[in-house]
């Protein structure tokens, strides 16, 4: 709640809710309030847009809220007291901030109601009074909701109301919307050293009570919040060990530069102000009888008026696991919320540190496995091992094969030329100069075979070739990554105790 929006509430006609509840019993201010709301009737009816059907549900809708308002106005005439008392208090809070002159006098004392008491207790302490007895009875009724008044009111930072306010944590037990702007403005210095101390050991004591399976799912929480900087420039064939060595070296430097990383002095105001905003959802959810009634009034008005539902914000709102807000808080950006938390957590933080340096502690692979002309091949410091290697070159191998030889068909075309050219030998001459033309060109065909044969035969080994030196240049890669990441982790096992080391001092300081 801003503070403009907090004055406003401070200085709101409260006042006007209670007569009007009062004068429920008397026949003509009730007419009044009745025409005030049939004006807002008449009013939206002439601001209603739409098709007809639409105009006529929102005022059959309206009119429903207005006849539902009348009656539970009527079930409030018998708490007009109580009413009274929220406007006191109202009053006694906006003279102490300064938004109207005089302070008004203490209530009347309501039967059951903590608010009561609770407005005579804080309009003593304004004059300076002894509200000892006040604060007994307000707390005797309700000592939450008495504490948390004090609290957020600024009358009392004593760690007796604190601690009232923030109570003892439990791991499964949601935090209320005051526990937690309590944690925030006690974080931020805004409620005294005492408030800070109470609230760093309500959380140290969860923490220190929590069981193995809670304490590792913490640990965990922790872990998965360091933003380390992934680890690249391994191949998929990596040794998973190695990898995970690697990948815990970079997450225990990226919890170091956490540690390190310096938190801002200045707190800011906002956690006061979300502690101040609660307030007004604390003295106006009325008492237990007619808390649910006030709430519903609110939310008929919002109809008859054609706006959006803006419930007060509670005080009792879920706000989350104490855990979870912690684990949020240490890696956040406010810096007293940061700092009590890394306080708080930094145990568990240098047992998440601890694991991830003992992570790092392993040896070197002797080997990586590369896949290559479908073959699993083993590569080692010196060299792929000597069985694979072998496989790997049969399989290439395989790949080419020698064509079969295809000599007798040369022969063929040659013994066909010769024959024909001693048959030519024999015949006219007419026939002879054909039979030579024909044994000229079976040779021919004869020699251009013997070219053919020999140039597939160079473009075979032009092949085999170019795939024995991609496996040869795939082994190197995979001897080189091997020799790489081995040289990494000796520098990961190095490192490592110093960053544990620069941790561990961090969070001592």
């Amino acid at each position: 709640m801003s503070d403009s929006a907090f004055q406003d509430w401070l200085v709101s006609d409260s006042w006007q809710d209670y007569k009007q509840q009062r004068a429920i019993r008397e026949i003509e201010s009730s007419l009044d309030g009745q025409r005030a709301e049939s004006r807002a009737l008449r009013s939206q009816l002439s601001r209603l847009q739409g098709s007809l059907e639409q105009r006529l549900s929102r005022l059959i809708r309206s009119f429903d809220a207005f006849v539902e308002l009348s009656d539970l106005r009527a079930e409030l005439a018998g708490f007009d007291e109580a009413a009274r008392t929220r406007y006191r208090m109202r009053q006694v809070l906006a003279f102490r901030a300064g938004a109207v002159p005089a302070l008004p006098a203490a209530p009347e004392d309501v039967d059951g109601y903590w608010l009561a008491p609770a407005a005579s207790a804080l309009a003593a302490l304004t004059r300076g009074d002894d509200a000892a007895a006040d604060l007994e009875r307000a707390a005797g009724r309700d000592s939450r909701r008495t504490a948390l008044l004090l609290v957020m009111s600024g009358a009392a930072a004593d760690p007796r109301w604190v601690g009232a306010a923030f109570g003892d944590l439990l791991a499964d037990t949601q935090l209320t919307a005051a526990e937690r702007a309590v944690w925030i403005a006690a974080a931020d210095g805004h409620l005294g050293d005492g408030a800070l101390e109470l609230v760093a050991a309500r959380l140290s004591a969860l923490v220190a009570g929590l069981g193995d399976e809670r304490r590792a799912e913490l640990d965990r929480s922790l872990s998965d919040r360091i933003h380390a900087a992934p680890v690249t420039g391994v191949t998929t064939s990596a040794d998973r060990g190695a990898v995970a060595a690697l990948t815990a070296s970079s997450r225990l430097a990226a919890l170091r530069d956490w540690a390190q990383a310096p938190v801002a002095a200045d707190a800011p105001a906002e956690s006061r102000v979300a502690l101040e905003a609660l307030l007004p959802g604390l003295v106006d959810e009325g008492s237990k009888e007619e808390a649910a009634t006030l709430r519903r009034i609110a939310e008929l008005r919002a109809v008859i008026d054609d706006r959006e539902v803006t419930p007060t914000a509670r005080w009792d709102d879920p706000a989350g696991l104490p855990l979870g807000l912690l684990v949020t808080d240490a890696f956040g950006e406010a810096p007293g919320p940061r700092a009590l938390a890394r306080r708080v957590l930094r145990d568990r933080v240098l047992a998440v540190g601890e694991a991830l340096r003992a992570e790092t502690d392993v040896p070197d692979p002797q080997e990586q496995t590369v896949t290559i002309e479908r073959q699993t091949v083993r590569v080692r410091a010196g060299g792929p091992a000597p069985a694979d290697a072998a496989e790997l070159a049969k399989a290439i191998e395989s790949r080419y094969p020698e064509p079969p030889s295809k000599i007798w068909q040369r022969y063929a075309w040659f013994a066909a030329a010769a024959v024909l050219l001693l048959g030519a030998l024999a015949v006219p001459l007419g026939f002879a100069v054909v039979l030579v033309i024909v044994a000229l060109i079976f040779a021919f065909v004869g020699v251009r075979r013997i070219f053919a044969d020999r140039m597939e035969a160079a473009e075979r080994q032009e092949r085999l070739r170019g795939a024995r030196e991609r496996a040869d240049k795939m082994v190197e890669q995979e001897r080189q990554s091997l020799a790489d990441l081995c040289r990494r982790l000796d520098e990961a096992r190095r490192r490592a105790p110093e960053d544990l080391t620069a941790l561990r001092a961090a969070l001592a300081s």
